[in-house]
């Protein structure tokens, strides 16, 4: 049975008062919306949403609720830090606490892995734990909040700007807290035309596409070919091009 998971890009929306770090919104929903497309493709069912939902929006009960956040540079140095929603009474049940606790802490070993981001649970704050959307949720809704990284610290920018690396960390978090297999390759079609003479022939070829390889081959150009909607096809038509 499928899952129900809601993805907050924390922020979003707000031209005024909590507008976040600078650049924050700008990562959460990059890293929100690539987020969830690995999530549907591995049988999720997703709802997304802003820093100020509407109540029909929210007025269910999901599976997760994961509120994405940058930190800001106040610590001097990188790092992030996951939470979930403090104990009862703030709005919670406390089988949905213990929910919220058990994939707090599978995401905890999946994202600071895979991600390299440094973990620092001591920056876990009232901000975090008591998170102004926990009540606004159902009562059976487990909820996570994460700071993915310090937005404009030098080490944990560099990460961040790999949106592909960072959503695969924050999915395989996910994947792990509801057992659902995380594949590491995926296969795509490519086309390829050859013109004789006499008739036009078309071969469909499906190569293999590893995630970990294309990202290393490709290196930042790929956040800037994704981010003009580029497909699967065309960045592996480019992957072709390159020398080995």
């Amino acid at each position: 049975m499928f899952k129900f998971i809601c993805l907050q890009s924390g922020h979003e929306g707000r031209t005024t008062g909590s507008t976040g770090a600078p650049g924050e919104i700008e990562l959460n929903v990059r890293i929100r919306n690539r987020l969830s497309e690995i999530l549907i493709s591995k049988g999720f069912q997703i709802q997304l949403v802003n820093a100020d939902p509407t109540n029909a929006e929210i007025e269910k009960d999901f599976d997760l609720f994961l509120a994405l956040h940058g930190d800001a540079n106040i610590y001097g140095t990188g790092g992030g830090v996951v939470a979930c929603i403090a104990p009862p009474p703030v709005d919670s049940s406390e089988e949905a606490n213990a929910e919220s606790r058990r994939i707090r802490d599978a995401i905890i070993g999946e994202y600071f892995k895979y991600s390299e981001i440094v973990n620092h649970p001591e920056r876990s704050n009232r901000n975090m734990t008591e998170y102004y959307m926990w009540q606004r949720l159902t009562a059976k809704t487990p909820c996570v909040i994460i700071e993915m990284g310090v937005v404009q610290d030098a080490h944990d920018k560099v990460l961040l700007a790999d949106t592909e690396r960072i959503a695969s960390a924050l999915a395989r978090g996910i994947c792990l807290a509801f057992n659902v297999p995380y594949q590491l390759t995926s296969t795509t079609s490519v086309t390829e035309t050859t013109t004789s003479t006499s008739t036009e022939t078309t071969t469909t070829t499906t190569l293999p596409v590893e995630e970990d390889i294309l990202r290393a081959k490709l290196g930042r150009i790929h956040d800037i070919i994704w981010g003009k909607g580029w497909t699967w096809t065309k960045i592996n038509q480019v992957k072709l091009i390159l020398p080995k």
